[in-house]
């Protein structure tokens, strides 16, 4: 029991460590960091490698060919997905061609990018100027919204279990209420994530069958066997 738990626990950390096919890159390949990023100047040299930043969405700019997506920065985890524990560095723009709906890409949504470093735009944060790096995008990721919650369950055993005792015992002075605190991760719907929604069957619909007049009239019997027939039912 104890090995599947590992095994289990093994899986579950591998899976958390794939990076989506969407921004996945080829491992010998060496990826610009957000840090190297001279804020005045991007240096010719890293002018069109490739990087893979993400982020908090801030807002969504569609020009006449292009999208501008603003972000905020945050170091990526071993999945590409956006650490928004971590201190962010900056800002940065993904450049998109073509049209980006503001009602996918919303705001307060994580993002990663995959897209070749290109010039500083020049833009307005509330009333002072920042230069945002950008990165001319080839691919992207939507991340899902989850929740992490605490959850804590509460029984209660009059008796002490302990690993080095296979039957309970007694003890006066054992708290018998315990409890057990555990994560439970909530994924929300938000309406535009990956996969169909399921939709309930439409109900059924009674049957309705006209009645053809020339059908025969009800018949019934009197109390002594005839057969009657009622003409007010045609």
């Amino acid at each position: 029991m104890k090995a599947i738990s590992i095994l289990v626990g093994i899986l579950v950390l591998a899976a958390c460590n794939i990076v989506p096919n969407q921004i996945a890159v080829e491992e010998n390949i060496n990826l610009v960091n957000y840090k190297s990023i001279d804020k005045t100047q991007v240096s010719p040299s890293q002018i069109g490698e490739l990087a893979r930043w993400g982020g908090k969405i801030v807002s969504v700019e569609n020009k006449k060919d292009v999208s501008e997506i603003e972000v905020v920065f945050f170091p990526e985890s071993r999945s590409g997905k956006p650490r928004v524990g971590d201190e962010s560095l900056g800002r940065f723009k993904a450049v998109v061609k073509g049209f980006v709906d503001p009602l996918v890409f919303e705001e307060g949504r994580l993002v990663t990018v995959v897209g070749s470093v290109g010039e500083l735009i020049e833009g307005v944060i509330g009333e002072q100027t920042y230069k945002y790096p950008t990165l001319d995008a080839q691919g992207y990721y939507m991340w899902r919204k989850t929740t992490d919650l605490e959850v804590e369950s509460v029984g209660f055993s009059p008796f002490l279990y302990s690993q080095h005792y296979r039957r309970g015992f007694f003890s006066p002075w054992y708290d018998p209420w315990w409890g057990r605190r555990q994560r439970v991760r909530v994924i929300h719907d938000n309406g535009h994530s990956q996969g169909n929604r399921v939709r309930p069957a439409p109900k059924s619909q009674p049957r309705v069958v006209p009645r053809n007049i020339s059908e025969p009239a009800p018949r019934s019997r009197d109390d002594n066997g005839n057969v009657v027939i009622d003409q007010n039912t045609r």
